[in-house]
This record gives structure tokens, sequence and C-alpha cells, in this order.
């Protein structure tokens, strides 16, 4: 897991990710590994970014953790209704 700063603002989100593998039956079909937590800041003007794993980062509020939810729920309906 990444270092995260403490005194800066953290977005948090959840992804899939591609693993490159051709032969990959979860990234063929699906969206990919995961869902993994993400945290997301700003150090100056770069966007930085830090993988914190499949569960629930610590501080996190419901309302934060169920909009993230319902995004990557959103997401997972239109790429599948894109292949179908």
């Amino acid at each position: 897991m990444t270092k995260l700063p403490t005194d800066l603002h953290i977005t948090y989100q959840l992804q899939y990710r591609k693993c490159g593998k051709p032969t990959c039956g979860t990234c063929k079909r699906g969206p990919g590994h995961g869902p993994y937590w993400y945290a997301y800041w700003r150090e100056d003007s770069k966007l930085r970014s830090g993988y914190i794993g499949k569960a629930q980062p610590a501080g996190v509020s419901a309302t934060a953790v169920a909009r993230a939810e319902a995004r990557i729920a959103h997401r997972v309906s239109v790429a599948r209704a894109a292949n179908a």
C-alpha cells in the first residue's frame, strides 16, 4: 500500500484493472480484476495516486463509499451493455 499524505485532501475511488495477459479470462469476459480502492490527491499541481487494496479505506464516510460503489456499478453495467 502507498503511504498517503495526512495533510492533503484525498479522494477515494473503486476501480477495475486489466492485467494485460492475453489469455486472462477475467479480463476477457468482464471489466477486469477488482474492484480495488485507489486514493487520489494533489501535490502542488501534480495529481498523485496510490493503491489501497480490496478493503475499504479507514475513515471514509458511508456516503463516499456508496458514491464509489454506485459509480463502479454504473461503469460495469455500461461496459456489459457495450459488449452485448
